[in-house]
């Protein structure tokens, strides 16, 4: 977008450079130089540049690669008109100035060091290989009206040179000003949207958990609704509290993750699955799993919002087929994985094959995987799920590997 706004700029300073070359060459001519057939041909060649550029600014975007190819064609057609019109010795020989400037200011380091290159290398090839300027005899130039004509060349292409920069310069200043600022609101905002999904992805989660004790207690109501003569007893009472007690502990456990959604540590990964399980056992009694090997150990980051990502995960398969899910954990190119199996012949029916993250439910659109997949980029980790050919699914999560200090010292 900067490269755009630079090259829109320069288009505008191309027109008015070669309005300003078309005046020169003219005044040479009406002057009685001659050997001027070079000169226009090479002015000639700066309307297909100033039509590229048109085209181009018309076109709404420009690389920084292509802005890179225009200043280097613009700088040898300079050079060109520079060879026919004195070499070094033409005052607007100093243009290359401003056009370094311009490479300076919006291109990268190694496009600006090679242009500055050609640069030099140009000037130093006009200052020795040129085609001088020839007074007509008719018109009596001598010398003195030639150093008259530079002195004359030079005051002007200072006064081009300050306009330029007055004008040109703050310009685009303000563009990268704008740019820069643009570019804090997307990261602000990108932010914002990160936290928004944390606390989604924490009350998604939350709202799994309540689904149960609701559903308890709407079992006992109903069934309190049906005998309203009846009284009810102790055992049920006490059902109906605890159910209770555990939808406002889910409740204050989502606030608290939601005030420490965005804070990180380290911890084991062994550990954070085994503590995962148990509270996943809590919250699901009749959950089962098979242990394939989830002994593989690694340190990686810690968060809430990891936690809820794989409850969601172990949730979603146990809820794809009525068969226990398989665990198996490895660390592989930097990366501590947890495979989450459902060996299930009906769970990959439940796989959309147009979307990875897809419910593996019979209602709703898989909110909670993509939440937790949203969770896991965070932190620089991958979810990938797919059916297996034995009809299964298989839901792999990855998070890196986090080399502690201590792990480095030893």
């Amino acid at each position: 977008m900067n490269s755009h706004r630079v090259l829109a700029r320069l288009g505008w300073l191309r027109l008015s450079i070669a309005l300003v070359w078309l005046l020169f060459i003219s005044w040479l001519s009406v002057s009685g130089f001659k050997m001027l057939a070079g000169a226009w041909a090479m002015l000639m060649a700066y309307l297909p540049l100033l039509g590229v550029t048109l085209w181009q600014i018309m076109r709404g975007s420009t690389s920084e690669r292509a802005l890179a190819i225009h200043l280097a064609i613009e700088t040898q057609l300079l050079t060109g008109l520079l060879y026919f019109t004195g070499g070094a010795t033409n005052p607007f020989i100093s243009y290359f100035l401003v056009l370094m400037m311009v490479a300076a200011y919006s291109l990268p380091m190694r496009y600006a060091i090679a242009f500055a290159i050609v640069i030099v290398i140009d000037y130093s090839a006009l200052s020795q290989w040129y085609q001088p300027l020839m007074a007509s005899t008719a018109h009596g130039l001598g010398s003195h009206t030639l150093f008259d004509w530079h002195l004359a060349g030079m005051w002007l292409t200072f006064v081009i040179s300050t306009v330029i920069m007055v004008v040109f310069l703050p310009v685009l200043v303000r563009d990268r000003q704008v740019q820069q600022q643009q570019i804090q609101q997307l990261r602000e905002q990108q932010l914002k949207n990160e936290q928004l999904i944390g606390i989604a992805t924490l009350a998604a989660g939350t709202a799994h958990e309540m689904g149960t004790p609701l559903m308890t207690l709407h079992m006992l109501l109903e069934e309190l609704a049906q005998t309203p003569n009846e009284t009810l007893n102790p055992k049920d009472l006490q059902l109906l509290q605890s159910q209770v007690n555990t939808c406002r502990n889910s409740l204050q456990q989502l606030a608290h993750a939601g005030r420490q959604a965005q804070q990180s540590g380290l911890h084991s990964a062994s550990a954070w699955l085994k503590l995962l399980l148990h509270r996943w056992r809590l919250s699901q009694p009749n959950a089962l799993w098979e242990d394939l090997g989830c002994d593989t150990d690694a340190i990686i980051a810690a968060s809430p919002l990891l936690d809820q990502a794989l409850l969601n995960l172990l949730n979603n398969a146990t809820e794809a087929g009525n068969l226990p899910i398989q665990l198996r954990t490895h660390v592989r190119n930097g990366f501590w994985s947890l495979d989450i199996i459902q060996p299930d012949p009906q769970a990959a029916q439940h796989i959309q094959e147009d979307a990875l993250f897809s419910t593996m439910k019979d209602q709703g659109m898989g909110l909670g995987l993509y939440l937790s997949n949203a969770s896991v980029e965070q932190f620089g980790g991958k979810i990938h799920l797919h059916p297996l050919h034995t009809g299964g699914s298989f839901c792999l999560l990855q998070l890196p590997v986090i080399k502690h200090k201590k792990q480095r010292a030893l």
